[in-house]
């Protein structure tokens, strides 16, 4: 815990550090408002468009892509510039733990079949990812990387720092499986017939970890209660697991 905090410190200290270079286009006075913007933006099309696959994270992203083309900002530096983001994300996730809170009650009734559940389900989710690239000739450093792609950002990071994987790699998969999920996730779930709330928060938690939990929020908070049970519980399971069989490999 003590390293956690000294970490995060750490990275504040980094941020004060950037917000007294000379303003440029990566400044995070110009990152930063560009990110509030982008988002801003999405959110107003998502709403009007109705439709899933302008979700917020995907028109942002889009939006991101493109100014940062037109800036001719590279990775690292749009990195460095959104270093607040990165601060805010923990407490972000750990205030998931709200509507679980809420709905304790309903998830203590279900609780065994759950957990069967996440065991299942956190260990298939990366395992088939990891088992098709293998496949398809995907190369260790990938591999790696897609064993944490059921994990919320934070944690995913701290796993690709620890069994030796690429950081920023490992981030745009668990992206990626974010977007994926929260996009056509409820969709497929309803054509498969799956209509129990907490089924479906309890399904988008674990394969689209804290994108999939904000899609499932939309749908209700029961939904996302379960959906935050998943994401912490399926992060907690892996961070555990992973460093284990890696270590072993």
């Amino acid at each position: 815990m003590r390293s956690e905090v000294q970490q995060w410190l750490g990275q504040l200290a980094q941020f004060g550090e950037t917000i007294q270079l000379p303003l440029s286009a990566a400044h995070p006075l110009v990152i930063m408002p560009l990110n509030v913007a982008a988002f801003w933006l999405g959110l107003k099309l998502y709403r009007r468009v109705d439709s899933p696959l302008l979700h917020p994270v995907v028109g942002g992203s889009l939006l991101i892509f493109a100014a940062l083309l037109l800036l001719d900002v590279d990775y690292p530096s749009y990195q460095r510039g959104s270093a607040l983001l990165y601060l805010l994300l923990g407490p972000a996730v750990v205030a998931l733990a709200i509507p679980l809170k809420q709905n304790l009650v309903m998830v203590r009734k279900v609780g065994w079949p759950l957990m069967l559940g996440l065991l299942v389900g956190a260990i298939l989710a990366p395992l088939v990812a990891v088992i098709i690239a293998l496949l398809l000739g995907g190369s260790r450093t990938v591999l790696i990387a897609l064993t944490t792609k059921s994990v919320t950002t934070p944690v995913a990071l701290a796993l690709a720092e620890e069994i030796n994987g690429i950081q920023s790699l490992a981030a745009g998969v668990v992206a990626f499986t974010g977007i994926v999920g929260a996009v056509f996730g409820p969709a497929l779930l309803r054509c498969m017939r799956i209509t129990d709330e907490r089924v479906v928060g309890f399904t988008m938690g674990i394969n689209a970890h804290a994108i999939g939990t904000v899609r499932a929020l939309e749908i209700s908070a029961l939904c996302g209660a379960f959906s935050a049970l998943a994401m912490g519980l399926c992060g907690a399971l892996t961070a555990l697991l992973l460093p284990l069989i890696a270590g072993a490999g």
